[in-house]
Parts: structure tokens; C-alpha cells; sequence
């Protein structure tokens, strides 16, 4: 019995506590992070500081859906 899990790799962005979806999409991990890799690449070789980054793995054609708790302490009031 053959078990095929149908997966893609999305590639995320991390600045400072914000998180940004891509939208890229990718069959496996290591092209995802090559992908990633050659953008931080690309944004250094303009003067920008690239942001961290990694690949989360998600069912094919679902969307990612975040929860994010609000945080306290802020020094802004909205």
C-alpha cells in the first residue's frame, strides 16, 4: 500500500514580530530555501537587508490560516 501526502512548501517572511506570506509556493523544502536564499541575495546586492525567513510545509491548495495573539505592552494604542 502506496501512502502519497500532497504537500507544498510556502515560503514566509519574518520581520522583527511580523509575519509575511509570499505566496510562493514550492513542490519541496530545499527549493524553497534556495528560492529564499537567492532573493536575500539579490535584495543585498540593491542595499537592503534581507529579512529572515523559512518554509512551512502545508496540505497542496490549502490556505495558511495564522493566529496571532495581541500583544500587550504596546506603545502604540490601536
Amino acid at each position: 500500500m502506496k501512502i502519497i501526502i500532497f504537500m507544498e512548501f510556502l515560503l514566509i517572511w519574518v520581520l522583527n514580530t511580523d509575519i509575511i506570506d509570499s505566496g510562493l509556493r514550492y513542490n519541496d523544502a530545499g527549493e524553497c530555501y534556495a528560492s529564499a536564499q537567492n532573493i536575500g541575495k539579490d535584495l543585498q546586492y540593491v542595499g537592503i537587508s534581507p529579512p529572515n525567513f523559512t518554509c512551512i510545509p502545508i496540505k497542496k491548495g490549502k490556505e495558511l490560516r495564522m493566529f496571532l495573539r495581541n500583544e500587550s505592552g504596546t506603545r502604540f494604542p490601536f
